[in-house]
């Protein structure tokens, strides 16, 4: 008679009692998951303990809706890893039509990351025999980092950090190496001022993104900082070394983009449990003070909170208990990723990222200058129902007050002079 596997009695602890896990038992972080959803993300770490193992057997022992897992793991960007664990775990339990498009597919995104890995050198040698500087964030360079096999992150394009003085030299470079400019807007192609400048290899599959600012909608968040170049570290890819971002800026800028996104693919949380896990050695301290700095320290205790919740990463106490202790974030954390919840119906959505960019904001006076933007704006987020969004009555209410000023500025002041004053200080978002 077979007997069922157990679980483990003694559980790991922290080796130091400066470090905490948010959840030491996998399952109480994943109680508002689908099963399907908490079969991705016990499977979608590349370290897995008897627990997990113990979690994923039962799992796939009760009825799954297959179809759904494989279309959760390739929207969510996770394929290599949950292939790989699921094979190891419980081979002749996944059914053969999932099987069969889970192998396929990690074959494709291997060939592509193999392309995509020697083609970065190329570009970069490019760029720096012009003399430009740039650095290549997240893709092939993050896998590497964070994973430590470029095979087992999906990765799409090239995204290179570069100087936006930079961007109309750099745009000449890949024109040389056979890219063509793809923006669809039409200014793009002879200005600097774009965020994005994406081009694909003629008779190609690569794409290079050029990037001097994260931004999107009613965010932006500056790329080409100086300091970024001072710290570089050499990142290890198949044949060369090239130079790639701290990890501590690294966490940052991984923290940033999926909070613009609203965390909406588990892979961008699992990039940020990865890095931790190989990570060991991480200056806490220096990682804290750069994100208040640069004014996004809550999207960075964002970042690891749902990191935490989802997978078992150790951060260090402090930064647990500011996370536990904040009015929003542990409320957010719940709404997130939400395709794999219970009911996606309730999970934050990138549409409706604005009304996490204003609870994640830094201080009151940052949410009040974003709020009046969004109020000039009339934005969805003042009027529909959010129900994670905890100050949106507040928001309606800086809504109700502004628009008559606004009126009142444009309409009944006497003076051109006081109006425009009036004007911009309400729509002063910088």
């Amino acid at each position: 008679m077979n007997q069922k596997p157990t679980r483990p009695t003694t559980l790991w602890r922290p080796r130091s009692h400066q470090f905490a896990q948010m959840s030491m038992v996998p399952s109480e972080g994943l109680s508002h998951l689908r099963p399907e959803g908490r079969l991705l993300v016990l499977c979608a770490r590349t370290v897995i303990n008897e627990f997990i193992r113990v979690e994923v057997t039962d799992l796939v022992g009760e009825p799954l809706d297959w179809d759904l897992v494989w279309h959760l793991a390739k929207t969510n960007g996770v394929v290599p890893l949950v292939y790989q664990n699921l094979v190891k775990i419980c081979p002749s339990v996944i059914p053969s039509g999932t099987h069969e498009a889970l192998r396929r597919h990690i074959q494709a995104n291997a060939l592509l990351n193999t392309l995509l890995a020697k083609e970065l050198v190329t570009v970069l040698e490019a760029l720096a025999a012009k003399g430009i500087r740039a650095i290549p964030f997240k893709g092939v360079t993050l896998a590497q980092t964070a994973y430590g096999d470029f095979s087992l992150r999906e990765c799409a394009d090239l995204d290179l950090i570069v100087d936006q003085s930079s961007i109309p030299l750099a745009r000449q470079v890949l024109w040389s190496q056979g890219y063509q400019l793809t923006s669809k807007d039409e200014r793009s192609q002879c200005e600097s001022d774009e965020p994005y400048n994406f081009f694909q290899k003629k008779n190609g599959i690569v794409a290079v993104d050029l990037q001097w600012v994260m931004a999107r909608q009613h965010f932006a968040f500056r790329l080409d900082r100086g300091v970024f170049w001072t710290r570089l570290k050499p990142v290890h890819l198949p044949g060369k070394s090239i130079l790639g971002l701290c990890p501590e800026d690294l966490l940052i800028l991984l923290c940033v983009h999926g909070s613009k996104h609203g965390w909406e693919q588990l892979k961008w949380v699992c990039d940020v449990a990865e890095l931790i896990h190989r990570r060991k050695t991480l200056d806490w301290s220096r990682v804290l003070f750069q994100a208040g700095e640069w004014g996004c320290r809550r999207m960075v205790l964002l970042g690891l909170a749902v990191a935490a919740n989802l997978f078992d990463i150790r951060v260090p106490k402090a930064v647990l208990q500011e996370i536990q202790s904040d009015p929003d974030i542990p409320t957010c954390v719940r709404h997130m990723p939400k395709e794999l919840l219970k009911n996606p119906q309730e999970g934050i959505e990138e549409e409706r990222a604005e009304a996490l960019y204003f609870t994640l904001k830094d201080s009151w006076r940052e949410k009040w200058k974003f709020g009046v933007s969004l109020c000039r704006a009339e934005s969805p987020v003042i009027t529909e129902p959010l129900p994670w969004f905890r100050l949106q009555s507040r928001l309606h209410m800086l809504y109700r007050c502004v628009k008559p000023l606004h009126r009142l500025a444009l309409r009944c002041l006497p003076s051109m002079h006081v109006r425009k004053a009036v004007v911009r200080w309400l729509h002063s978002s910088d």
